[in-house]
């Protein structure tokens, strides 16, 4: 989705080449029912193209239901913020007292789970406000690294997340300190140690 076009926009844009491509699918899929022996690569590229801008259509559509920003979202990721630099200050650069998962993709997935809240989501549905097969799932589980209160399980077989309340786990604020020293590429293992003494954060978690 391009940061030109608004989710509007990119709606009413895609949904004529969406009924399009799932109609031609539709054609070529009862076209080959109807002769096996084709070949059949026909069907593999009108599935191909009417897979990706499906996707791109509903995408959009879910964008224009979920908020542009979300203000819990900010909150409770400042807070976040505000506790590692409360917390360790004095012990850690400032630069890896940053608080991570902060991006529009995190906070997609936080209004769509919120919007849920209590309820299990199906990670396909998490996909689509992303836009991605490969990550979405990873990220959303990061919101838990973060202290949010999200589970993830699996319900006949699917793989769902749920956001069980707008609690956050404070307790969580060492080990994304920990992470953070760890990740840092500018610091030798010797160093990282050092930090993390200092600080009173066990090396191992």
């Amino acid at each position: 989705m391009t940061s030109q076009q608004s989710p509007e926009d990119l709606w009413c844009q895609l949904q004529p080449d969406a009924r399009h491509a799932l109609s031609n699918l539709l054609a070529e899929i009862t076209d080959h029912n109807n002769s096996g022996q084709r070949n059949p690569q026909s069907l593999f590229e009108a599935y191909t193209y009417a897979k990706d801008i499906t996707a791109r259509a509903i995408q959009s559509r879910m964008l224009m239901h979920l908020p542009s920003e979300n203000k819990k979202f900010r909150e409770l990721h400042a807070e976040v913020q505000r506790q590692m630099f409360g917390r360790y200050a004095e012990t850690v650069p400032g630069n890896l007292l940053k608080a991570p998962y902060g991006g529009k993709t995190y906070e997609r997935l936080f209004s769509l789970l919120q919007e849920n809240q209590a309820q299990p989501v199906p990670a396909a549905m998490l996909r689509i406000a992303t836009g991605d097969d490969v990550h979405t799932e990873r990220r959303a589980r990061e919101l838990r690294e973060l202290g949010f209160d999200l589970a993830w399980y699996e319900l006949d077989g699917i793989n769902v997340y749920e956001l069980r309340s707008l609690d956050i786990d404070l307790g969580m604020i060492p080990a994304i300190v920990r992470n953070k020293v760890r990740q840092s590429k500018s610091l030798n293992m010797e160093e990282k140690l050092r930090i993390l003494k200092r600080a009173g954060i066990s090396i191992d978690g």
